[in-house]
């Protein structure tokens, strides 16, 4: 008589085939994000089942604990390497977001993506994975045509109007939204049409089947697990549980955020130099100052030009440029237009009151504005060659039904196929709202000054009745983005 088969341990062993045991383990780690879902869904249950509690007993305003427990997510093991970052490129907290340009749901994610990386500056970086879902008819494309803007360092800047332009997508807005950017669009159409980079794209999808995956967006922070749209509060505390972990305080300043601040502390020139204006572009050949050198007229200079006899041009900034006097660095300002003067093409944020103005346009206690759907980049030889036609696009504004300060507002007509407006991202029957903090109505349009501000360009405006918003920059590398390497 055969011997009995002794029973497993049913808390390790879950079955045996054949002879062969299946551990639980095994199990649970090819179940891992679904185990996880399940264990967030349980915690949110009970969050609620307290919350309705607490409601019922009437003790709000009572001193009350809660300790269940946070499920911690499961942590995997990513590579990074050769991927376009944005932010800090040693940055302790990677974000990599496996995403759809396709997606409405990977759309709606930016502006709090945006969000975290305007939050942790210097402490975080994000990377790409491209996951175009089976229903993604135009999802390959539009990644290859990310992948083939960021030929030529400009890959971020087509990220952002992609997802801004989403669900709008095919060839014809790939095409329109290189041009936008000033890039070479004849290396950029043969990229396109060779479909160069498709095979790069079907590897992240692998990667993401592999890791069983079936929806976008899935963000991993530093490997961490966290799938589909989550508030701020939720990729923030589990950012700061990360940094804890690296024994940093997440309050710190990083010293990557302090480069910028440790340059005004570069002294003064005395040299007889007097800086007009400055043309700064993410491709540094083209960035150019204006300066007046000895009193005598102004005249361009592009970085590592001779200034005077031993006297270089080395860097151009926000509001000043670097010089190299003799070896010795030194700064001259910006100090206001002089003859024949260039704008301030680089674009930056907004001073905090502003801000305010901008963000809530009823002042202290009105109701804030939408979270801006993207961050688009335009470049400064494209807006420049646009602006040229600035009286036909002028005529695109006709008079709404709606009033403000006693004005009509403004609505688009004509513009479906106008190449200007489809770049900034509005549609035939939008209505301008705000651009900053100043109406745009018949008596006013403030877009044109504000497209060579020098700022970030803040837009609102109703579409089909609700409300949209979007920001743009001119040529410049755009929010928290770090130059992925030299110019091609």
């Amino acid at each position: 008589m055969a011997a009995k088969t002794k029973a497993p341990d049913q808390q390790t062993v879950a079955a045996r085939i054949d002879g062969q045991e299946v551990s639980v383990q095994a199990l649970d780690k090819e179940l891992q994000f679904a185990l996880y879902d399940i264990a967030e869904m349980e915690h949110k249950l009970r969050l609620n089942k307290l919350h309705e509690l607490i409601t019922t007993l009437e003790k709000d305003g009572e001193e009350i604990e809660i300790f269940l427990p946070v499920p911690e997510p499961p942590r995997i093991e990513l590579n990074y390497d050769g991927r376009t970052i944005r932010g800090n490129p040693e940055a302790p907290i990677t974000i990599a977001v496996f995403c759809s340009f396709q997606s409405p749901h990977c759309k709606s994610f930016q502006p709090t993506l945006r969000r975290v990386l305007n939050d942790f500056p210097g402490w975080v970086r994000q990377v790409n994975f491209d996951f175009p879902l089976k229903f993604h008819r135009e999802g390959i494309k539009a990644a290859v045509s990310a992948k083939c803007a960021g030929e030529q360092n400009a890959f971020w800047g087509y990220h952002d109007a992609l997802y801004a332009k989403t669900p709008n997508l095919g060839r014809k807005s790939y095409s329109q939204t290189a041009r936008s950017l000033s890039i070479d669009g004849s290396r950029f159409e043969t990229c396109i049409e060779d479909m160069k980079y498709k095979e790069e794209i079907l590897k992240d999808q692998a990667v993401a089947l592999g890791l069983s995956l079936k929806n976008v967006p899935v963000v991993f922070i530093n490997g961490l697990y966290l799938k589909g749209e989550r508030t701020f509060e939720q990729y923030s505390y589990w950012i700061k549980k990360e940094l804890a972990t690296l024994d940093i305080d997440s309050t710190q300043k990083h010293t990557w955020n302090n480069r910028k601040e440790s340059e005004h502390r570069i002294p003064l020139t005395a040299l007889p130099l007097t800086l007009v204006g400055i043309s700064e572009s993410s491709i540094s050949s083209k960035s150019r100052a204006l300066i007046a050198v000895e009193g005598n007229e102004a005249s361009y200079f592009v970085p590592d030009e001779v200034l005077l006899k031993g006297v270089l041009l080395k860097h151009l900034k926000r509001e000043y440029v670097v010089i190299d006097n003799h070896g010795t660095f030194e700064r001259l300002p910006l100090q206001g237009q002089v003859g024949d003067s260039i704008p301030i093409t680089y674009s930056h944020q907004h001073d905090e009151v502003l801000r305010q103005r901008i963000e809530q346009p009823q002042g202290d206690g009105g109701k804030k504005l939408i979270e801006p759907a993207g961050v688009l980049t335009l470049g400064q030889e494209w807006l420049a060659k646009q602006l040229e036609q600035r009286e036909e696009l002028e005529a695109k504004f006709t008079e709404a039904e709606l009033e403000v300060e006693g004005y009509q507002l403004m609505r688009l007509e004509g513009v479906a196929d106008n190449e200007f407006f489809t770049a900034l991202g509005f549609e035939e029957n939008d209505v301008l709202l705000r651009v900053n903090d100043s109406w745009v109505h018949s008596g006013q349009n403030a877009l044109w000054d504000a497209l060579a501000s020098g700022q970030i360009i803040d837009v609102a405006f109703m579409r089909k009745g609700l409300p949209q918003r979007l920001q743009y920059v001119v040529e410049e590398l755009g929010y928290f983005e770090e130059s992925s390497g030299e110019e091609k």
